[in-house]
C-alpha cells in the first residue's frame, strides 16, 4: 500500500519525538502512487520484524544518551573526535594533521562551506594525497551568500579556492596544484612527471581535459543545432577520447603510470564527477555504463577515503550546477523526465531501492546495510538539533525565496536570510525526534504504519495546529540535505525518504 493508505488507515498508537535531515520543496496535495513507488527501494530491511510501536525517547538529550550506550553511537563520536583532532578528511575539519607534529601548518586553503565547488576539491584532494598539513577557512560561494568582508579584503575578486603557503596568497586552481608540488616535492611520489615523454603526455591530458569540458558545456548549456553541429556528438567524442586515454596505460587505473593519482588525475576528476551527475540527470545519459575505461578510474578514487569525503551526489550536483554555469538544456523525454524524477528527494520513500536506483553505491557502499546508513543520518540530527530545527522552521518564518528570486545565478535552495518561524519550533523538534528515532536501532522495523501512529500522537502531545506548514517544514529541509555537507550520499537518501514519509502523514492529517 501506499504511505498516504499507510496514514490513513492507522490509529492513535505510541512513539513521541523525532529527528531527521532533509530538503524539500513544499509539495501540496496527495504524492502519486507511482512516484511513491518510484522513490522506494526494496532491501533485506523490508522484511525484518515489524514493529508494532516505534519507541521515541522523552527528548534529545536522550536519545543521545541512549545511542552513545551503543557501539554503533560511539564509533560515531570517534570519528567525530577524530575529525576535530585533524585525523580524518572531512567536510567540518578546521585542520588536518598527517604526522606527529601539531605545529601550525604552512597552509591555509580557503575553500567553499558545502564542499560543493570542483575547484576547490581539486586542490582539497592533492593535499590529502600528498599528506601535506593544512588549515581549512570555508567561504560561502557567490550563489549561496555573500561573501565575509575579511575574506574579501585579502581576496577582492572573491574566487575561490585560494591558499596561502608560508603566508604567500595564491588563487586559481590549477596553478596552486603545481605550487603545491613545487613547495612539497616528493621525488618518491611525483605529482607531474619530470621533463620527458611523459611530462608531454601529462601536457597533452590536460588539454584534452579543457576539451572534455567545454564539450561538456555545449552538450548541457546549448541546444541541439543540427545545421551547425552536434553537441551530443561532440560530447561522445571527447568522452571517446578519454577513455581511449585511460585504456592505454596498462601498468596502473590512473592516466599516467604511477601507483598514485597525479595533477591530472585530480585536474580531470572533480569536473568529471559533475558531468556524469548532469549528463545522466538532465540528458539520462549514462556515462559510467557506456565507458568502462572512465568507470574503472571512478571507481578507483572511490576507493580513496579522501576522496569520498569531498564527493557529492547527483541532485546536490544538479541543483548546484545552474547557479554556476547556466540553465541546462533537459531532455523532454519521457524516460529521462521519470529518471529526473526518481533522483529528486522529494520522490523518495522507504525502504530505499538501492538495486533500482540510477545513481550507482561505491563497492564500500554496496556492504552496508541500510541501519547502517540510517544511523549516519541520524547522529548528524542528534549532533546538532537545536540549529536543524530552527533551519527547518524557515517556511513558517520569513524570507525564505527572497535570496534566489530574480536572479539566475542565485541558488533557489539558498536562504542566507532568512528568519525561523519560532512558533512552529516546539512542534518541529518533536517531528525531527520522531524521525531521529526511527533512524537509530529501529531503523528497518519501522514500517508506515508505526511511522504514522506516532506522528499523530507527536500532534496529539504537542497540540501542532499548523499541520500543513509542518509538512512544508519538512520538505523544505528535505531538499536541502546536501552531500557531502551533511553527509554521505546513502545516508542522505534514508534521511529524505523518512522525512517525505511524515510529511506525507501531517498531509494525510490535518
Amino acid at each position: 500500500a501506499g504511505s498516504a493508505a499507510g496514514c490513513r488507515r492507522t490509529t492513535l498508537a505510541a512513539a513521541t519525538l523525532v529527528a531527521a535531515g532533509g530538503v524539500a520543496a513544499a509539495r501540496q496535495g496527495r504524492p502519486s502512487r507511482r512516484r511513491a513507488r518510484r522513490g522506494s527501494v526494496v532491501t533485506a530491511a523490508a522484511t525484518a520484524e515489524k514493529l508494532e510501536v516505534l519507541t521515541v525517547p522523552a527528548s534529545w538529550e536522550a536519545l543521545r544518551e541512549q545511542f552513545l550506550s551503543t557501539d554503533v553511537g560511539q564509533s560515531f563520536l570517534k570519528k567525530d573526535q577524530d575529525r576535530d583532532a585533524g585525523l580524518l578528511p572531512n567536510n567540518d575539519a578546521k585542520v588536518r594533521y598527517f604526522g606527529e607534529s601539531r605545529e601550525k601548518p604552512r597552509v591555509i586553503l580557503y575553500r567553499d562551506m558545502a564542499a560543493w565547488c570542483p575547484y576547490c576539491q581539486k586542490v582539497w584532494l592533492l593535499l590529502e594525497e600528498k599528506g601535506i598539513d593544512y588549515e581549512i577557512s570555508k567561504v560561502p560561494m557567490r550563489s549561496y551568500g555573500d561573501k565575509p568582508d575579511s575574506f574579501m579584503k585579502k581576496v577582492p575578486r572573491g574566487l575561490l579556492p585560494a591558499i596561502e603557503i608560508d603566508g604567500k596568497l595564491m588563487m586559481e586552481s590549477l596553478d596552486i596544484m603545481f605550487a603545491i608540488e613545487s613547495k612539497f616535492p616528493d621525488a618518491g611520489r611525483p605529482m607531474f612527471p619530470p621533463p620527458g615523454a611523459q611530462r608531454d603526455l601529462a601536457r597533452r591530458l590536460l588539454e584534452l581535459e579543457r576539451s572534455v569540458f567545454g564539450a561538456w558545456c555545449g552538450y548541457l548549456f546549448r541546444p541541439e543545432m543540427p545545421f551547425v553541429g552536434s553537441n551530443t556528438e561532440d560530447f561522445e567524442r571527447s568522452l571517446k577520447e578519454m577513455d581511449s586515454e585511460l585504456s592505454m596505460n596498462k601498468e596502473s587505473r590512473w592516466f599516467l603510470p604511477y601507483q598514485h593519482p597525479t595533477i591530472v588525475d585530480m585536474q580531470y576528476v572533480s569536473h568529471m564527477e559533475r558531468t556524469v551527475a548532469s549528463a545522466l540527470f538532465y540528458k539520462g545519459y549514462d556515462i559510467r555504463k557506456k565507458f568502462p575505461n572512465i568507470d574503472a578510474w571512478l571507481a578507483a578514487f572511490e576507493e580513496l577515503p579522501y576522496y569520498m569525503a569531498s564527493k557529492s551526489d547527483f541532485y546536490t550536483h544538479c541543483m548546484d550546477i545552474p547557479p554556476q554555469y547556466g540553465p541546462p538544456f533537459p531532455s523532454d523525454a519521457s524516460d529521462v523526465k521519470n529518471l529526473r524524477l526518481d533522483l529528486t528527494p522529494k520522490t523518495g520513500r522507504f525502504p530505499v531501492a538501492w538495486d533500482r536506483d540510477a545513481e550507482p553505491l561505491t563497492k564500500a557502499q554496496k556492504y552496508m546495510t541500510d541501519p547502517q546508513r540510517a544511523a549516519e543520518a541520524a547522529w548528524a540530527l542528534m549532533r546538532n538539533y537545536e540549529a536543524i530545527v530552527k533551519f527547518t522552521s524557515r517556511p513558517a518564518g520569513q524570507g525564505v525565496g527572497d535570496w534566489g528570486r530574480g536572479n539566475p545565478y542565485r541558488s533557489e535552495l539558498a536562504d542566507p536570510y532568512a528568519r525561523p518561524g519560532t512558533e512552529l519550533v516546539p512542534g518541529l523538534s518533536a517531528l525531527l525526534l520522531l524521525v531521529a528515532a526511527s533512524l537509530t536501532g529501529q531503523y528497518g522495523k519501522t514500517n508506515r504504519k508505526t511511522l504514522a501512529e506516532a506522528t499523530r500522537k507527536v500532534l496529539a502531545e504537542t497540540g501542532l495546529a499548523q499541520v500543513v506548514k509542518a509538512a512544508d517544514c519538512l520538505e523544505y529541509l528535505c531538499m536541502r540535505v546536501g552531500v557531502p555537507r551533511d553527509m554521505s550520499m546513502p545516508a542522505a537518501k534514508v534521511l529524505r525518504a523518512t522525512l517525505n514519509e511524515v510529511s506525507d502523514c501531517l498531509r494525510y492529517n490535518a
